[in-house]
């Protein structure tokens, strides 16, 4: 393979090559020009510095699987760069002095690592055992635990303490309602026909949409206990939020079956991690031009909204109610 710009691309132009712990390596120097981002910038060049990596690896993973074998080889360092950019987003929510920001810095490395080597965190390691990996696996598995990096570290420094948690998951309730209604109401023979088998799939019925929306708007009073009593005080705004995230749930849970559809996963087949946390990205796109989502809410509802669709998921396994694990 010649060193062509997407293999330029992804292996950080050599940096992938020099040693016999690229992963390490490239974090390393992701820590050192993510902590100079950080210094002289503010977050909304950082998030944009970003998602310019992410553009740039997924393209360079893309065109290198086209003409050779879809694996993550070891010298493909650029999701590693992305993930660490990630976990780095911590440091725009400490107060610290520079010398500990330093230090702190050095453990967003050093959980990071820890997370991505070791790979023990579902999804992590069902996206690392595939063994046809596509340029989106082979980034969302360092994503994931740049994610888990950040949440970490939230949890540590007491920003994700015990109020904030339940205030995200009582935020998220009416999405979680949604998304698990039409599982349970898939015995129920009248109004099953689909919505469009070819688009969705056979089970995507206008009972399952129209009743998780249903029952997720009715759930509304639960998000007077939140936080997002401070947008408006007053109950229609709160029904509509209800509605809001019920409808946006769903809907991206439609999106995620076109996908899936689309690149010919067979129906009731899983697709971790977005099987997950198709619903929580609807409900957070639905809702926010009313709640301006900050990065620390985004991942907190993710790993929130993902760990209740992974429990619900089994659970209806075990009463066979599906017929996948996950």
């Amino acid at each position: 393979m010649t060193n062509s710009l997407e293999r330029n691309i992804a292996s950080l132009w050599g940096l992938g090559e020099k040693t016999k712990f690229p992963g390490t390596l490239a974090s390393f120097v992701c820590l050192i020009f993510s902590f100079l981002s950080y210094y002289f910038f503010d977050e909304k060049i950082h998030t944009i510095l970003f998602f310019i990596f992410l553009i740039l690896g997924y393209w360079a993973i893309h065109v290198i699987h086209k003409s050779n074998e879809p694996k993550d080889y070891s010298w493909i360092v650029i999701d590693e760069w992305i993930g660490m950019w990630l976990a780095s987003f911590f440091l725009f929510e400490s107060d610290f002095t520079l010398v500990a920001k330093i230090w702190v810095a050095i453990g967003v490395f050093v959980i990071f690592r820890i997370i991505d080597i070791i790979k023990f965190i579902p999804p992590i390691n069902i996206i690392d055992k595939k063994k046809e990996q596509t340029a989106i696996s082979v980034i969302l598995d360092d994503i994931i635990a740049g994610c888990y990096s950040y949440a970490v570290l939230m949890i540590a420094f007491g920003f994700y303490n015990i109020s904030f948690i339940y205030s995200s998951f009582l935020i998220l309730l009416p999405a979680i309602i949604a998304n698990m209604t039409p599982v349970l109401l898939g015995r129920i023979r009248k109004f099953s026909r689909p919505m469009n088998e070819e688009i969705f799939g056979k089970n995507k019925t206008w009972r399952g949409f129209l009743g998780g929306i249903f029952a997720g708007t009715l759930s509304y009073p639960l998000l007077l206990e939140t936080n997002f009593i401070h947008v408006a005080q007053n109950e229609n705004f709160i029904f509509l939020l209800g509605f809001l995230l019920s409808f946006g749930a769903l809907t991206g849970d439609l999106v995620k079956s076109y996908f899936k559809r689309k690149i010919g996963i067979k129906e009731g087949e899983g697709w971790v991690p977005w099987d997950q946390i198709d619903y929580v990205l609807g409900a957070i796109i639905a809702t926010y031009f009313i709640y301006d989502y900050s990065f620390k809410n985004i991942v907190l509802m993710l790993i929130i909204g993902g760990i209740m669709s992974a429990l619900a998921h089994r659970f209806a396994y075990l009463i066979k109610i599906i017929n996948t694990k996950w």
